[in-house]
């Protein structure tokens, strides 16, 4: 499900994936040097294939096992607006899983789409703590109901 971007381990020297937790080879768990552009924003779209709620929500826990503990540090999740204009169902159960992970110690924070805005409180806050975010972020995110950044533990 993750891309597989790849690097070279540095303990011995190998190819192997640059969000694996352990070297396929010689199965050191130090993380390899990343370029920037594979520590950028990970892009996880939970519209593809229309799934219902709870296989949104599989998704979703899925990318976090997968992230975790990786390079990666932030997720656009797409989870859409929802049709009716009022807000989707899998927006409202992401953020409540959110809320639920955050407990489990495996995201710092979140930001939603809406909020992603120069001058909003959350995009302030957001940048202040991770000042290396505001490059990364897109136009497509700005304002955007229809995502959530998340930015994982370190």
């Amino acid at each position: 499900m993750v891309n597989r971007l790849s690097v070279l381990c540095s303990d011995c020297g190998n190819p192997r994936g640059a969000l694996e937790k352990n070297c396929p080879f010689c199965g050191s768990s130090d993380l390899p040097p990343v370029s920037k552009k594979a520590t950028g924003i990970f892009t996880l779209n939970l519209e593809i294939a229309l799934p219902t709620v709870d296989q949104a929500i599989e998704k979703f826990d899925q990318a976090l096992n997968e992230l975790s503990d990786t390079a990666m540090k932030l997720i656009k999740v797409i989870h859409g607006y929802g049709s009716g204009g009022k807000g989707g169902r899998i927006k409202e159960a992401i953020r409540q899983e959110l809320i639920y992970q955050r407990r489990d110690h495996v995201i710092h924070s979140y930001v939603a789409g809406e909020d992603l805005e120069p001058g909003k409180e959350a995009y302030q806050e957001l940048i202040r703590q991770n000042p290396s975010v505001k490059k990364l972020l897109t136009r497509d995110m700005y304002s955007n109901p229809g995502i959530t950044l998340v930015i994982l533990r370190k």
